[in-house]
């Protein structure tokens, strides 16, 4: 049984809505990749990818969500253990970047290394579809569950 059986329409309902919002945060960003945007080094030429830093923050709600047995079956989280394991350090200071102003420009996860390391966007959009998948499979069996009522 997955996870999502448990939890209430509420918080459902709030999974769904971040959910939609990570999803458009993503192909904002595959969007900003697509279109080959120049970008170096320096901290100021990576703001036009503040669409990767938005998903990822969102990406790491879903990731602390999955850890506390909130959304995925063990069989679930099992399959996507080492990608977590791979995220979920960059996944929150991307947050982190999010919700904190900080005095002055900071060392953080720039674009620029995550195209030198393709190994980190395959992690994240495994995690992005694991996670999508199983909020899509429950919300379709509630949908059923609610017509055969």
């Amino acid at each position: 049984m997955t996870a999502l059986k448990t939890v209430s329409i509420g918080r459902l309902a709030c999974l769904v809505r971040h959910w939609a919002w990570a999803d458009e945060a993503m192909a904002r960003f595959e969007r900003e990749l697509a279109d080959g945007l120049e970008y170096d080094e320096d901290l100021a030429t990576d703001h036009p990818f503040g669409s990767y830093y938005h998903w990822c923050a969102l990406m790491s709600g879903f990731v602390d969500a999955a850890q506390a047995g909130q959304l995925l079956s063990t069989q679930e989280l099992a399959a996507i253990r080492d990608d977590i394991e791979g995220s979920v350090e960059e996944l929150r200071a991307c947050r982190d970047i999010l919700l904190e102003i900080p005095s002055s420009l900071e060392t953080h996860p720039l674009v620029v290394h995550l195209l030198q390391d393709g190994e980190k966007l395959s992690r994240l959009r495994r995690l992005h579809q694991a996670f999508g998948d199983a909020i899509r499979r429950e919300r379709a069996w509630r949908e059923i569950a609610l017509l055969d009522d």
